[in-house]
C-alpha cells in the first residue's frame, strides 16, 4: 500500500495506518534526527514529537512523489532545532548559576576532551546557527540525499531557491569548519 493511501486512511482516523507509516519512515527520520543532536534520547523524542505532528496534522501533510519521508523529515528538522536551541539557552543559563566548594584542577583531561569533540560541537553549532529555512535544505539534500526536485517540493518552494540556499549554507560551512578541515588534514599526515 501506498504512502498516499495510508494516509487517506490516516486522515480517516485509522490507527492502523499511523502505525504502518510509523514503521516504514521511523528509521530514516531517526538518523536525520541523530546527525542533528548526536544524542540517541534527544532524537528519539524529536523523533516522536515529528510522528505526533503527522498523527495531529494528518490532513494537511503534503506528499512528495506519493511519500510522506520528505514532509516527516522537514519536520523533524525543525524539531531537532528547536530542541538545539532550547539546550543552548539551558547550558547558559546553568552556566550564570554560582557553584559552591572548590574543584579540582583537571585541566589535562578537560583539555583532552575538548579537542575530542570540538569538531563535533562546531559542526552542531554551526548547525544551530542556521536559519531554519537554510538548515532544511541541507538536511534534505545532503543528509538525505533527495534531489533538489524532491527538497523543494516536501518544502513548497521553487528548485532554484533550494539550489542557491544549498550552495549558500555549503559555502557558509566550509568558511566557517575550515580551522577544523586544516586540522585534520594535519592529523592525517
Amino acid at each position: 500500500m501506498t504512502d498516499a493511501a495510508l494516509l487517506f486512511q490516516l486522515s480517516r482516523g485509522d490507527e492502523r495506518a499511523y502505525r504502518e507509516l510509523f514503521r516504514r519512515h521511523e528509521r530514516a527520520v531517526y538518523r536525520v534526527a541523530l546527525a542533528v543532536l548526536r544524542s540517541p534520547w534527544d532524537a528519539e523524542d524529536v523523533v516522536s514529537a515529528a510522528f505526533l505532528e503527522l498523527w495531529r496534522k494528518r490532513e494537511k501533510v503534503r506528499l512528495v512523489d506519493e511519500s510522506v519521508l520528505p514532509w516527516l523529515l522537514t519536520v523533524v528538522t525543525y524539531q531537532a532545532k528547536n530542541r538545539i536551541r532550547t539546550t543552548v539557552r539551558y547550558r547558559r543559563l546553568l552556566a550564570k548559576v554560582p557553584r559552591e566548594g572548590v574543584e579540582p584542577d583537571h585541566a589535562d583531561e578537560v583539555s583532552r576532551v575538548i579537542d575530542a569533540i570540538s569538531l563535533t560541537e562546531e559542526v552542531q553549532k554551526a548547525l544551530s546557527e542556521l536559519r531554519p529555512d537554510d538548515a532544511s535544505v541541507l538536511l534534505l539534500c545532503v543528509v538525505q540525499e533527495l534531489s533538489v526536485r524532491e527538497a523543494a517540493i516536501a518544502l513548497g518552494i521553487a528548485e532554484g531557491t533550494v539550489k542557491s540556499r544549498l550552495f549558500r549554507v555549503k559555502a557558509k560551512l566550509r568558511t566557517r569548519l575550515g580551522p577544523h578541515r586544516a586540522r585534520a588534514e594535519g592529523l592525517e599526515a
